[in-house]
């Protein structure tokens, strides 16, 4: 037995197994935080977005570029920062040849990121088409939006325009067909008119 009184021995070491050093503490909150950066950054980016989407609904269109970018910097796998920004750059690529190759770069690059969208080809489709009169660039992105979402009925009509504008009537008449039956009723007008120059 120790002479020493017990309220003077030095402390034994602490070796239960359930208790957490001050260091370890830090280290698993560390883990968590990282952890749950990766799990959550959809939802951070989804949130960002919306805050782009607010202010271009207020008509502050520098202010929502911003949080669409920012959005994409978050996590680049959801096209919704992709298209909010493309789709303001295409508003003034009509004025600004700049601001059309931003565009298409931005599309272009939210494709890569997101193969399987249909909106972001189908975005491409539009200013290829609407401002920079490529029709070859527009009927290609088309056809890619229309293979991620056979139901856009638009897409099948822009790809028949810019078939018809490249000299496939036939083309164009058959996806004039398609948004036909995918409900653009227009597209009957259309089939009828440059049917008859057979």
């Amino acid at each position: 037995m120790s002479d020493i009184p017990a309220a003077t021995a030095p402390a034994a070491a602490d070796v239960r197994p359930y208790v957490i050093k001050t260091y370890d503490r830090w280290i698993i909150l560390a883990l968590v935080l990282v952890a749950g950066w990766f799990l959550f950054r959809p939802i951070f980016a989804f949130s960002v977005y919306y805050r782009g989407l607010s202010f271009e609904h207020m008509l502050a269109v520098r202010t929502a570029e911003h949080y669409y970018r920012k959005s994409i910097s978050v996590y680049p796998r959801i096209p919704e920062g992709w298209l909010g920004l493309g789709t303001l750059q295409m508003m003034r690529g009509r004025g600004n040849p700049g601001d059309y190759e931003s565009a298409i770069q931005t599309f272009k690059s939210g494709i890569a990121y997101n193969p399987k969208d249909g909106l972001l080809p189908w975005q491409l489709c539009r200013a290829y088409y609407e401002i920079g009169k490529d029709y070859s660039g527009a009927l290609g992105a088309c056809q890619a939006a229309v293979k991620n979402d056979p139901s856009n009925k638009f897409a099948w009509d822009y790809a028949a325009w810019a078939s018809y504008h490249l000299g496939e009537r036939d083309q164009a008449l058959a996806y004039w067909r398609e948004a036909l039956r995918r409900g653009h009723q227009r597209a009957a007008i259309f089939i009828q008119r440059y049917s008859k120059h057979s």
